[in-house]
């Protein structure tokens, strides 16, 4: 059985975790451009690059656009993903997608008190979010993950200023998508959790713990945008094997080892 463990610590972007995804894969980077082209849409492709974050190798990906884009709502995002290339996006990556990117429009309905088809702002209409919410969904499903793990989530403190003012960190929508998820801040005084990160450990994490019981088998590490500077961020993914777990259930003759079941899952009580 293999996990995907996302290690959260210093915080969680979308493109952090395209970054780290396609750097934990060894053909991240070539499976990621190809079906970012087959997407169609104009004049956007992405662009790797290594980036030292305290000392460490990351991985840095960015969405480039050399063509205008349009100002999105969910309805034409929804087209988006329903007209991707089956050769490319798999029917699971869709699925994937779409629940990601509702999650992400239903939060900034409510915290903004529009209904659901009004919504048309940057966070979900950039296409640079279309890609990341695609993108990570399908490298989870090429890194052949049985299920996905994640540490608590980093929130951060201070305050963020966008479109709609200046808010305490977590800015509104950040504070909605973390209900119901294991999260913590520290004094950074900048914002470490963004709602397309959030969204996307909410929709993909079974479970939040410490890294599971298991064989390493690739490591990644993903910077974005913001890392660096007086508090560097950076995500790290794991890729775990245990061979004495089938389909989350412990196989004959593993209850004979020394950890217990509920490690092996890196489940919370």
């Amino acid at each position: 059985m293999k996990t995907l463990y996302l290690e959260c610590a210093l915080g969680v972007s979308g493109d952090m975790l395209l970054a780290a995804l396609s750097d934990m894969i060894e053909d991240g980077p070539q499976i990621l451009a190809e079906a970012v082209a087959s997407l169609g849409l104009p004049g956007v492709s992405v662009r790797f690059s290594e980036h030292m974050i305290q000392g460490i190798r990351t991985r840095r990906v960015e969405v480039l656009e050399k063509a205008p884009q349009p100002l999105r709502h969910l309805a034409d995002l929804t087209r988006i993903v329903g007209a991707a290339p089956s050769d490319y996006w798999a029917q699971r990556v869709k699925e994937g997608s779409l629940e990601a990117l509702t999650r992400l429009a239903i939060a900034e309905a409510l915290v903004h008190n529009e209904p659901l088809e009004h919504i048309h702002f940057h966070e979900v209409g950039a296409v640079d979010t279309v890609v990341d919410v695609l993108g990570t969904m399908l490298l989870v499903e090429a890194c052949g993950a049985d299920v996905v793990v994640a540490s608590p989530v980093n929130l951060g403190s201070g305050f963020v200023e966008f479109s709609h003012g200046r808010f305490p960190v977590p800015a509104p929508a950040c504070a909605e998508l973390a209900k119901g998820m294991r999260t913590f801040a520290t004094e950074s005084g900048m914002e470490l959790a963004t709602p397309t990160g959030l969204t996307l450990v909410k929709t993909l994490a079974g479970s939040y713990g410490p890294l599971p019981l298991g064989s390493v088998m690739a490591v990644g590490y993903g910077s974005g945008t913001y890392s660096g500077g007086a508090y560097p961020t950076f995500l790290r993914a794991y890729l775990i094997e245990d061979e004495f777990l089938e389909d989350g259930l412990i196989k004959d003759g593993a209850e004979d080892e020394d950890c217990c079941a509920g490690h092996r899952h890196g489940h919370d009580e």
